[in-house]
């Protein structure tokens, strides 16, 4: 293991949602769903970076301002198809990031704490 390892958080978020149509940019307690999970990420000291996997153009312009430790990447109408596997939008995220470790979580667990993550 390395002596101070990169940890990367990979959060993919689709700009539509089959099932519920905008959920990750909901209201939810006053702030879009995404908010809360990029929130309780970036209080992670032990979390060097996060990407969000992407198409949507209010999480795009959104997301970036919630900390520095914020990066988009741009998901290519390819991976956003209903039929496309979790696994194929991870692959794509991790061709192009750099990190010892990763963590992978969704919009949809807004009530994740900082607590959990961390003892992960």
């Amino acid at each position: 293991m390395p002596m101070n390892p990169k940890i990367v958080a990979l959060v993919p978020m689709r700009h539509q949602s089959e099932r519920v149509p905008g959920k990750n940019y909901r209201n939810f307690n006053g702030q879009p769903l995404y908010y809360w999970i990029l929130r309780t990420l970036s209080l992670c000291d032990l979390v060097d970076e996060i990407y969000v996997d992407t198409d949507s153009p209010i999480i795009k312009q959104g997301a970036p301002l919630i900390s520095s430790k914020i990066h988009i990447i741009e998901r290519p109408a390819h991976l956003c198809s209903d039929k496309i596997s979790m696994n194929e939008v991870l692959i794509y995220d991790l061709s192009k990031t750099e990190a010892d470790y990763y963590l992978q979580t969704h919009a949809t667990n807004p009530l994740l704490k900082q607590s959990t993550i961390e003892k992960a």
